[in-house]
């Protein structure tokens, strides 16, 4: 039986291990947004340069079709703590602007595609010599190089259909879904963030930047490497069969007689399968010779999971949730969102952070113990343009120069 551990924090105060570190994140939609967003909740001064009027991702619900003012959980998630600065770019002043505060700044983090970039002089070799100390990581679908570089894709062309993730989770015969969630941008986040970590730990001791690129395609990759990996020695990766026909029932997904959906999750068949027939009550299968290794289980699968759906068929989750802690039987509940809003191992752990009366799930992982419980709210497009510009020596006069004909966040 699992038992909580009670773990006091070892710090006092928030965590910021990022504090003093200066990001201008030039980046829209998710995946690039996401990354300033890890290294905001991190501590990071995360600048967050918008166009005149914003980023499309606030708008994404309208654009939709949704309600104008639809709550959009998925951009204060990438864009909370940072402050924004609505700069036009594509004008001189505007880009002499943006000069200067990268000179003074650690990090540039753009996901804009390379065309675009090197048409406004943002390309890798000329970013890097005017300013040998930053580090620039970009974030694309088809990376830099190649004949796709240019090409349009978010995350479900780049990283679930390109790079076969798709097709490896899809049941064999079954239409692929088309996600919404963003999930292989999360990835991509997490790995711009990691790259831009590790150019900035070299930079200590180098005093130099890197020009550090992360993609979708190869990040998804990189997430179904083993799959991918045994197709190059020669093997055939395949997708899921239907679950009445896998030969893996200790691994596979079953319906409570309440119509809850759960996974069984013994990957080592023989040593796992005792305690699920002792929780079904059908110990006298324990020992029968078509289960007495791995591969009798395959081989007779069939037998065992019309075995399984009748047993659990037969009461609700509940009483089975109790039944398989008690013969510590492997598995886990496929939960909705609402469910795991109210998950107590979530709430442990401080998955959860509030901000301005609402949820939001904080970055995915803790220092010291420590749970920040509140988060500052994502900022209005421009918001901190005055501030910002500013904090790093802008005259009042260049700053009225550089203000939106129509400022949207003053």
């Amino acid at each position: 039986m699992n038992k909580s551990l009670e773990t006091a924090p070892l710090a006092q105060g928030p965590v910021q291990p990022l504090k003093g570190v200066r990001v201008v994140e030039f980046a829209h939609w998710m995946a690039g947004p996401l990354a300033g967003g890890l290294m905001a909740d991190w501590g990071a001064d995360v600048v967050k340069v918008e166009p005149p009027g914003g980023e499309a991702m606030r708008t994404i619900f309208a654009r939709m079709g949704a309600r104008a003012g639809t709550p959009n959980a998925a951009f204060t998630l990438a864009n909370r703590g940072k402050r924004s600065l609505e700069l036009d770019i594509k004008d001189e002043a505007g880009r002499a602007a943006f000069e200067r505060i990268l000179a003074q700044s650690d990090v540039l983090l753009t996901n804009l595609r390379p065309d675009a970039l090197q048409r406004l002089g943002l390309g890798a070799e000329e970013v890097r010599q005017r300013h040998p100390r930053l580090v620039y990581c970009t974030v694309s679908a088809y990376g830099w190089g190649g004949p796709d570089q240019d090409r349009p894709g978010y995350d479900i062309a780049a990283f679930y259909g390109r790079t076969g993730v798709a097709h490896e989770i899809t049941t064999a015969g079954t239409a692929p879904a088309a996600l919404l969630q963003g999930i292989g941008d999360a990835f991509t986040a997490m790995t711009a963030a990691s790259g831009i970590l590790a150019a900035l730990m070299e930079r200590q001791q180098t005093g130099r930047g890197r020009f550090v690129e992360a993609s979708l395609l190869r990040t998804g990759m990189w997430a179904l490497g083993g799959e991918l990996g045994q197709q190059a020695l020669g093997g055939h990766p395949k997708p899921p069969k239907p679950r009445e026909l896998s030969r893996t029932p200790m691994y596979n997904s079953y319906r409570s007689g309440d119509g809850r959906w759960f996974y069984l999750v013994g990957v080592e068949a023989r040593r796992h399968l005792p305690s699920v027939l002792r929780a079904i009550g059908r110990e006298d299968l324990v020992n029968d010779e078509r289960f007495k290794d791995a591969r009798g289980i395959g081989t007779h699968a069939a037998e065992l999971i019309g075995l399984f759906d009748a047993a659990f068929n037969s009461q609700p989750m509940a009483y089975w949730a109790e039944r398989m802690d008690q013969h510590e039987v492997w598995w886990a509940p496929v939960q909705t969102p609402e469910e795991v809003m109210d998950d107590a191992q979530a709430q442990a752990i401080g998955a959860w952070v509030e901000i301005e009366g609402h949820k939001s799930v904080d970055a995915p992982l803790r220092f010291d113990f420590v749970h920040r419980g509140q988060a500052p709210r994502a900022p209005e497009t421009g918001e901190h343009t005055a501030q910002v510009l500013a904090d790093l020596g802008f005259s009042p006069e260049e700053i009225q120069r550089l203000q939106p004909t129509n400022p949207t966040g003053q």
